[in-house]
């Protein structure tokens, strides 16, 4: 989409920056390291450097990223998918003005809810001006319409224009009971954009998802960090109307104390939520209002491609995937406030993955084609991936397989990898292979209650039935074991993720790092020489549409 010049940065900025570029490429092109743990912390520190402003798309830091990763795929001697390394991802930016507000009411007493405190909202419509007037809030358990569970939280009630309040999470985690869902392992109803998505389908005006630590898997300054600045969206013919106009958070707690005087309180909710025979209610006397003032931004953004194409079957494909964004910077509170959130685990290390994986491939002819893929906008919902998947450059029914990388940990040397959804496709049986050969072994995803499966970028090429595999190190440590592993976990999670903390250190151990790398080149390259299409397991969801896509081949 070409897009007005008003929109765009001005000639000078980008004048400036284009030189920047540059001087910055120029001065470190002779520096890349011979081994890999050099380049590896290279890659790292640069993409996570406050240089690079946290990577947010459409700003001067995200800019530089992007540059970043098409010279390097330049100075491999890799070509474009198409014609150019950056792929077009046309792009909303949505910021909330200070002056817009959010009003919880019972029987005429207002509440104004305090925003980062209490509350987060915004709006996904591409509009200067939304407002809710007394919008009635309805309970809606989790929010969720499975017919494959027999579940229907929305069943015998009509919620067009009302505020739909909803528990996070599914009710198979609450109750961990092996035949409701899928047990305390996350399935897709248990995301917030599964949420959001189908109160809209329903009709609802807003939607306000209830944040409890544990079954949101993430503490409340995630949310606070991710929901609050601009907010990017895919540009929408519909300005982004199909979407509820309202969407929030709000804490469990605050909740209760709205609640007070309703009769309800938040743990008596959760238990009415947790059986099949659940209807949806009002909180008689409880609304919403608000008004929304934005400001709206047209930019493009891009997601970054490169190939090697193959000898004899340039049009199979092996793809590597990570994602190139993150969460940008904030206004100061104080002065001397760290603003800036580097993101250099998520996901400076995957995109430090696909970089070294893309000089090996470079310097070797393969069978197969080999596609490198950094993507944009994964941090508002997985955009740029789903964009790519949606309008791919390349048939997906020819991509052989694909793995993901996302936010790997710097935990040293392991006996084992890590492979969210666990028991997903034959690409498992590849790793398990090739992990024996050193002694080592798959372990499952610890905590597939989080829902990390649907949570990264693959998803939005499982769902068109390309094989995927997202295997992270491992949390069984040579040395320490896995107590030592879940402490780094646990740390980085609570301390880090979605937070400032979140930087490189010289003292970080990319032991595993490059282990992980190994073991994925080593898979990856059998199947980029050889005649192998493995599919997923019989009985996955995605089986079918493999299936379907590959039957006239």
């Amino acid at each position: 989409m070409k897009l007005n010049s008003s929109k765009k940065f001005n000639q000078l900025t980008l004048i400036s920056l284009s030189l920047i570029v540059a001087l910055f490429i120029t001065s470190c092109s002779d520096t890349l390291s011979d081994t890999t743990d050099g380049r590896l912390r290279y890659w790292i520190s640069t993409l996570s450097s406050d240089e690079f402003e946290g990577r947010a798309p459409g700003t001067p830091g995200g800019q530089l990223t992007k540059n970043f990763i098409s010279q390097s795929f330049q100075d491999f001697d890799l070509q474009p998918i198409t014609n150019d390394y950056f792929l077009d991802v046309p792009t909303s930016e949505i910021t909330l003005k200070d002056s817009s507000y959010l009003t919880l009411s019972f029987r005429g007493d207002d509440r104004k809810m305090i925003t980062g405190e209490e509350v987060v909202f915004w709006t996904k419509h591409a509009r200067d001006y939304r407002k809710i007037r007394d919008s009635e809030v309805v309970f809606v358990g989790y929010g969720i319409v499975a017919p494959e569970y027999d579940w229907n939280d929305y069943e015998g009630i009509d919620v067009t224009g009302k505020t739909v309040l909803i528990l996070v999470n599914d009710p198979g985690f609450a109750t961990g009971k092996l035949r409701l869902f899928n047990g305390r392992s996350m399935t897709y109803y248990g995301r917030w954009t599964y949420k959001f998505e189908e109160a809209a389908r329903q009709g609802a005006a807003a939607a306000i998802i209830v944040h409890e630590e544990e079954p949101a898997a993430y503490p409340w300054s995630v949310v606070e960090n991710s929901w609050q600045g601009p907010q990017l969206d895919l540009q929408r013919d519909d300005l982004g109307a199909e979407r509820v106009i309202l969407e929030s958070w709000i804490r469990d707690h605050v909740l209760d104390d709205v609640l007070k005087f309703t009769g309800f309180n938040y743990l008596a909710l959760k238990e009415i939520a947790l059986e099949k025979t659940f209807s949806p209610f009002p909180f008689r006397g409880l609304t919403l209002s608000s008004e929304i003032f934005n400001t709206v931004r047209y930019l493009q953004s891009h997601n970054i491609g490169a190939i090697k194409h193959g000898r004899t079957k340039p049009n199979e494909y092996i793809l590597f995937m990570a994602h190139w964004d993150h969460l940008g910077k904030v206004k100061a509170i104080k002065p001397g406030d760290d603003i800036i959130f580097n993101g250099a685990v998520d996901n400076a290390t995957g995109v430090a993955s696909i970089l070294e994986l893309a000089k090996r491939y470079s310097e070797i002819d393969t069978e197969r084609s080999v596609i490198f893929l950094a993507v944009t906008l994964e941090e508002s919902g997985l955009l740029g991936s789903e964009y790519f998947a949606k309008y791919p450059p390349i048939d997906l029914s020819h991509v052989v397989s694909g793995f993901n990388f996302d936010a790997i940990l710097p935990t040293g040397l392991t006996n084992d990898m890590v492979v969210v959804g666990y028991g997903a496709s034959e690409l498992e049986d590849l790793l398990e292979e090739e992990l024996s050969k050193e002694g080592r072994y798959v372990n499952p995803d610890p905590n597939p209650e989080k829902g990390y499966f649907y949570r990264s970028d693959h998803i939005s090429f499982a769902k068109r039935g390309v094989p995927m595999l997202y295997a992270d190190g491992g949390f069984d440590l040579v040395n320490g074991g896995k107590a030592a592993g879940f402490v780094i976990e646990d740390g980085y999670r609570v301390d880090a993720y979605h937070g400032v903390a979140d930087e490189y250190s010289e003292s970080w151990d990319l032991t595993g790092l490059n282990q992980s790398i190994d073991v994925i080149y080593a898979i990856s390259l059998e199947l980029a020489n050889n005649s192998q299409w493995p599919n997923w397991y019989d009985g996955n969801e995605f089986k079918a549409i493999r299936d379907q896509s590959r039957q006239f081949e």
